[in-house]
């Protein structure tokens, strides 16, 4: 009988990883002008040139940094979407419960880091904003697309577009966040904070759910 191991990192794949874990918290304290390599390369416990050898200069790391926190946040995010419950006596409540749920995801750690770099950077190099969609806006938007399309498909929905419906259901629940955690700088209060969404989706059920 065979059996199989997974494959043990390299040490230059350990070396990568350590340069991301390491330029995330920097580049969310210090934004993009402010954070240094040096400041980088102490925080992971590595040489400044070794850096240069893995990323193309301080840009390449941040466009790959802001990549590999939104794939981080999209795995997270991605199962809260997959579990919604699409049952006919359960979607409502669900529906809300996937609301605060991704809202929560967005307001922790490093997510908020990134949506604060994501808004800050983008002027500078719209590039950072693409990189951030590929990687954790879009996978996102479309597990929610196919989970509409569900209760659609249940006669629970009328979503003609189910993609449109996804992003309309995103901006409508985390429309007040801004405001309310002073664009993600502050925690803000978590039950003014659950209203704006629960009344997110109560918007969202007024244009999308089936009398």
């Amino acid at each position: 009988m065979s059996t199989t191991t997974s494959a043990k990192p390299t040490p230059r794949t350990d070396k990568r990883r350590a340069i991301l874990d390491a330029a995330g918290p920097v580049f969310g304290d210090s934004g993009y002008e402010r954070a240094s390599v040096d400041a980088i390369a102490a925080a992971a416990g590595i040489s400044k040139p070794t850096i240069y050898s893995y990323f193309d200069g301080k840009e390449g790391l941040f466009r790959e940094t802001m990549a590999d926190i939104a794939r981080q946040v999209n795995e997270a995010s991605y199962d809260i979407v997959t579990s919604l419950d699409l049952r006919p006596e359960h979607w409502r409540a669900s529906l809300h419960e996937l609301a605060i749920a991704l809202t929560a995801c967005q307001r922790q750690g490093c997510a908020a880091a990134l949506s604060r770099l994501v808004l800050a950077e983008s002027r500078r190099d719209p590039g950072v904003f693409d990189e951030v969609r590929r990687a954790g806006i879009e996978p996102i938007r479309e597990a929610l697309a196919g989970r509409l399309a569900m209760l659609g498909n249940a006669g629970l929905l009328d979503v003609p577009d189910p993609a449109i419906a996804a992003q309309h259901f995103i901006v409508l629940t985390q429309a007040h966040l801004p405001e309310l955690t002073a664009g993600g700088t502050r925690a803000g209060d978590p039950q003014q904070i659950e209203d704006a969404v629960q009344q997110g989706v109560e918007a969202f059920l007024r244009a999308y759910a089936v009398a």
